[in-house]
């Protein structure tokens, strides 16, 4: 079977649009002040700290200028094309995020939010140029754009990990945004046939004009191309766009939950749990132990492989159907760039520690690394993967874990931003670990590692664990502890 993954993000990169923000909340985003960019790694692994120093150096050189008519904002599509466009910025906001870009991801994300209209059938724009103008290779007008229908649920995603990580409640409570996460599990989910009792009946093409479908600019449907794979013709909808979906109805009812509207958030959970029932139930091919991809116009399913989106975003829950998926090595390694540079914390998070930094390793070596998703792949693979840091503001603990390797024996980051300040930790070997907080506020501290521990010490004292079981079932111990201002305090794990 031909690889259609690899070749996803190439047309998506040269192809991309969108346009001006009604209203910006400017007041919000000066509030993140100056961008700190202080973090800073040392080693073991001198391999590895050569990896985050060029990832940090070269993130840094794509930051546009304050000035620019769009605001703060950072390159985030092809190089040179001066611009950011929705799947690239949905995925390295994490990764600017550590290097404190935040006030770039606030600016840009009111962007895109501040765009959704009926006109564009409940689309926004998807990618905007430093001139704060829809790019005009993708976008001629409101009836004439480039578009992938998964770029809302992928917006309303993004924002609420950037809620967790930053502690902003502008990313999820905000009334811009809020509107933009009701429309677009709303009216564009009927606009474009989305419904779960619906979608596997819509037709390939919809919603556009006659002259736009005879437009020779577009060798497919573009104006709502229901899928991030832009190599396929003939798509009606596919693995990658449900996943998406079933995401962001998830993704919603975690956010009304956060605001006690426990009545709505059930509502949209049952909703998310229809797309995961329609993905378990009709698009597993239990020949290939595999998932299709694609269900095309001519009413058959097609392709079966890798699956980035569905392991991404969380809609295969089976524990033996994500080993599974994880195990197509033969098509991971055959991913351009784009898609390599999800890979590190794709892998990382399942505990795949050796393939995770293989794949790290396979970024800083690509021919196309320039790529603004590459660097930002490592640093969010660095930290968010191999170190396991992942704050929860909705909760209010910053969780480490260890996922070293043989080639790593020892690792430092110093001032990664979290909610409001900065912490410091140290993993020590793959059972001990030295955690500051730089902040001015107390932190809960969930010192967790991976495998089965009885105890673990906390500055000499010993405490019973707690257990916690990841997506495919693999056992991590963990406590947690309050940290003060400018304290340290040291875990280690023993059975």
């Amino acid at each position: 079977m031909k690889l259609l993954f690899p070749k996803i993000f190439l047309l998506s990169l040269v192809l991309c649009s969108f346009s001006m923000a009604k209203h910006i909340d400017k007041a919000t985003i000066n509030l993140l002040g100056s961008n700190k960019d202080s973090i800073k790694i040392s080693s073991s692994d001198t391999s590895l700290v050569s990896m985050f120093n060029w990832a940090h150096a070269t993130s840094n050189g794509y930051l546009g200028k304050d000035s620019d008519p769009v605001g703060p904002w950072y390159e985030a599509a092809l190089p040179e094309r001066e611009a950011f466009c929705i799947r690239d910025i949905s995925h390295q906001c994490i990764g600017a995020e550590i290097i404190s870009h935040g006030k770039q991801n606030l600016n840009m994300y009111y962007k895109f939010v501040s765009n959704i209209t009926e006109n564009k059938d409940w689309c926004t724009y998807w990618e905007i140029n430093r001139y704060n103008q829809p790019a005009p290779i993708d976008y001629t007008s409101d009836k004439d754009f480039w578009y992938n229908l998964n770029a809302n649920f992928d917006i309303i995603n993004a924002s609420y990990k950037l809620y967790q990580w930053t502690g902003n409640k502008a990313y999820i409570n905000d009334p811009l945004f809020d509107q933009f996460f009701k429309i677009s599990l709303n009216q564009y989910i009927d606009r474009w046939q989305l419904q779960s009792n619906k979608i596997m009946q819509r037709a390939g093409v919809m919603n556009v004009t006659e002259k736009f479908e005879k437009d020779k600019r577009w060798k497919m449907n573009a104006r709502g191309l229901p899928s991030y794979d832009e190599s396929v013709e003939g798509l009606a909808i596919t693995s990658d766009l449900i996943a998406m979906i079933y995401n962001g109805f998830s993704t919603y009812a975690k956010i009304l939950a956060l605001r006690g509207e426990l009545v709505k958030s059930k509502q949209y959970e049952k909703k998310a749990l229809a797309y995961r029932q329609l993905i378990e139930n009709r698009w597993w091919n239990e020949k290939t132990n595999s998932y299709y991809n694609y269900f095309l116009e001519d009413g058959k399913f097609h392709g079966g492989g890798s699956n980035l989106y569905m392991l991404w975003y969380g809609v295969i829950q089976n524990p033996k159907r994500i080993i599974q998926t994880l195990g197509n090595n033969n098509i991971w390694d055959y991913y351009e760039i784009e898609g390599m540079s999800y890979l590190p914390q794709l892998f990382y998070r399942f505990g795949y520690n050796e393939n995770g930094y293989r794949f790290l390793q396979k970024i800083y070596s690509n021919k196309r690394r320039q790529y603004p998703e590459a660097s930002s792949g490592c640093i969010e693979g660095i930290v968010h993967g191999l170190m396991g840091v992942q704050p929860s503001a909705a909760e209010g603990i910053v969780t480490t874990c260890p996922r070293l390797t043989e080639k790593t024996t020892w690792i430092t980051m110093k001032n990664i931003p979290i909610f409001s300040g900065l912490i410091s930790v140290a993993h020590q070997s793959a059972v001990k670990t030295v955690f500051t907080n730089e902040a001015s506020n107390s932190i809960i501290w969930r010192a967790m590692f991976q495998g089965v521990f009885k105890n673990i010490k906390i500055d000499g004292q010993k405490f019973a664990t707690k257990q916690y079981l990841d997506e495919i079932g693999q056992v991590h111990s963990y406590v947690d502890v309050a940290v003060k201002a400018t304290a340290t305090k040291e875990a280690v794990a023993f059975k």
